[in-house]
């Protein structure tokens, strides 16, 4: 990775023009002593144009929520497009892996912040306060990184084989530290560890939703566990956050601001990421799975304020989205939250919990005339799981969802698609699910072969 680090250390150089340039040389052991640079730390962390609220690309890609037009398909790099057809050669020559190098520059920077904190002398109690919040956010974003890069590069994670091949674990932002790929228990444990220890400092709601808070921490651990299928742990988590805040926008009560229905920082975001801006992003062929439109019935509010009508007849574009704008959005809010405890409640046999969440969510979604539903077991499961995808798309959900409901024969999906008038298939367990590591970075990390 070094050469990927030294990347990131001239950025880093490049945007903080500050008086703490010897804590920015490129040096692998970095510390503070000045009172003053506590604000420099938090101006890292703040790099959310730069990757520190980053949401991968690659999972929307290989979902089955879009659909690429033949304009669209020359837009795409090699990476994207071997992503869409779930295979072949992913990089070009020396490419660097965008989801790889974004996943691991904002990791990068978190490490920054928690050496240099490591050395700071606070002089009074607002001091500790703040380098005690800094360092409980950092952990957070290096824990959000490591979750993101498992869901790409690793295989589905299956609780009957934990020790399989998982990411490499970065703790150090010493760039000639070669490291090699953890098990994915252990990069679980991992995440898991960090959230703990940034638990305790973080406030219960940040005062701008690209920093974490307690709220963020419990919601991204409902989203963790769901993925590990401890179903337990999720309903436990997605209820710690829904004690905190479970407000729901009535979608009957909006209006479109300008081209889209929602804000940026709206009041059912909890933690704000974007998936990068690329050449398919908002492109007028990127268009909306058909069948995925047709799961949407009249009452379903969602129906006309997601979707807008493309240029070419019969087809049509999403258009809002919980980012506010054009971009693909990826990072925690209420509603999937609520999702989560919705089917992590209908697993463990707490249907009545599963059906109040679920009634909840759509009596905020749906138009007046809506009659509360009254299913159970296996109607009410397959009902949530319905609208998590009606609910959630765009987000790069989908894409895990799929990884882990495939284990389950009963849920299992068989992806198809024409890409450049060939029919592409991607069986449920396939290896279209897991992105090969760049060969740049195989060729600088050896630990990696």
């Amino acid at each position: 990775m070094k050469k990927i680090y030294n990347n990131v250390i001239v950025i880093i150089l490049l945007l903080l023009h500050t008086a703490c340039s010897d804590f920015l040389d490129a040096k692998p052991s970095l510390s503070l002593v000045i009172p003053e640079e506590l604000n420099e730390y938090q101006a890292i962390l703040d790099a959310e144009p730069r990757q520190m609220n980053y949401a991968p690309k690659i999972p929307l890609l290989g979902a089955d929520e879009m659909e690429l037009g033949a304009a669209a398909l020359p837009r795409l790099t090699q990476e994207e497009l071997s992503a869409y057809r779930w295979g072949g050669d992913f990089y070009a020559v020396n490419d660097y892996g965008v989801d790889w190098t974004y996943g691991y520059q904002p990791i990068y920077y978190a490490n920054v912040v928690l050496e240099g904190i490591q050395g700071f002398k606070a002089s009074n109690e607002s001091e500790r306060n703040l380098a005690a919040t800094l360092e409980a956010s950092a952990r957070f974003y290096r824990a959000w990184s490591h979750f993101q890069l498992l869901q790409v590069y690793a295989p589905p994670y299956s609780p009957e084989k934990p020790d399989q091949a998982g990411i490499p674990i970065r703790s150090s932002a010493d760039i000639n530290l070669a490291t090699g790929l953890s098990d994915q228990q252990s990069v679980y444990k991992f995440i898991l560890e960090d959230l703990e220890k940034a638990y305790g400092a973080l406030p219960e709601f940040s005062d701008l939703k690209t920093r974490p808070s307690k709220w963020a921490v419990e919601a991204f651990r409902s989203r963790i566990y769901l993925q590990m299928q401890d179903y337990t742990k999720a309903a436990e988590a997605s209820s710690r956050a829904l004690a905190l805040n479970k407000e729901l926008m009535d979608y009957k009560n909006l209006s479109s601001q300008g081209a889209y229905y929602f804000p940026r920082f709206n009041a059912e975001v909890i933690f704000h990421a974007n998936q990068p801006s690329t050449g398919f992003t908002f492109y007028r062929e990127q268009w909306v799975d058909s069948e995925l439109y047709s799961m949407y019935d009249s009452l379903d509010m969602r129906k006309s304020m997601f979707f807008r009508e493309s240029r070419v007849l019969g087809r049509l574009n999403f258009v809002s989205r919980y980012s506010g704008d054009y971009f693909d959005w990826g990072g925690l809010a209420v509603d999937e939250v609520m999702l989560d405890r919705a089917e992590a409640s209908a697993r463990i046999g707490n249907e009545a919990q599963a059906l109040d969440d679920l009634n909840y969510l759509l009596e905020h979604r749906y138009a007046d005339g809506f009659s509360l539903l009254t299913l159970t077991g296996k109607d009410l499961l397959n009902r949530v799981l319905e609208e998590r995808r009606k609910e959630l798309l765009f987000r790069g959900i989908r894409w895990m969802d799929l990884r882990r409901l495939n284990q389950d024969p009963e849920f299992a999906i068989t992806l198809k698609r024409m890409v450049q008038g060939e029919e592409k298939i991607l069986l449920p367990g396939a290896g279209g699910y897991t992105v090969p590591i760049p060969d740049r970075e195989l060729d600088n990390n050896p630990k990696l072969n």
